[in-house]
């Protein structure tokens, strides 16, 4: 299984999934600064085998219960979900679909913008990204975890245009599973 984080094996990345983030970045103290992704925060079904690092088997089950879901309002946990799931295995073209839908979906959350400032990010698009985590600050959730990336993708945007270097689109991630 491929997974966006480059540097780790699935089973190091179903540890991390249920680890908090502060034990996580204490693991590995020369370890870069890592954007954050975030489930839903509703328990609903795929959600623990994607938290867990069982990513096929997550997104099988949230499409399955997607695919039964027609209210806007319930189908955004899902969207999130499959998101997360997607970037985790480095599946762009889908993360993109599901992150773009759970932004659209309904009421904004922060944790879609999140999401989906982290899908940019990892596409190269750090000008999208910064706009949706600015959105998702303004929302006032999960500030520590929005500001944790913005911070970081700021950073990197003005290291790149201070040295004219190309970021690396294989930035890694941590999701953020903490219920």
């Amino acid at each position: 299984m491929k997974t966006a984080m480059k540097s780790f094996s699935p089973a190091v990345l179903a540890m991390l999934l249920t680890m908090p983030v502060s034990q996580a970045s204490a693991t590995d103290a020369t370890a870069a600064p890592r954007l954050m992704v975030k489930t839903s925060v509703a328990e609903v079904i795929g959600v623990r085998e994607i938290e867990s690092g069982q990513m096929e088997q997550g997104i099988r089950k949230s499409m399955a219960a997607l695919t039964r879901t027609s209210t806007a309002s319930l189908r955004k946990p899902f969207l999130d979900n499959l998101c997360v799931a997607h970037l985790a295995i480095n599946n762009m073209e889908q993360a993109n679909q599901y992150c773009q839908a759970a932004v659209n979906t309904s009421k904004a959350s922060a944790i879609s913008f999140n999401n989906r400032a982290v899908m940019h990010h990892v596409s190269g698009n750090i000008e999208a990204s910064l706009e949706d985590l600015n959105a998702a600050s303004q929302l006032r959730k999960f500030q520590n975890m929005v500001a944790g990336n913005l911070k970081i993708v700021s950073q990197q945007k003005g290291f790149s245009q201070n040295n004219d270097l190309k970021l690396d689109k294989h930035s890694s991630l941590i999701a953020n599973t903490i219920r």
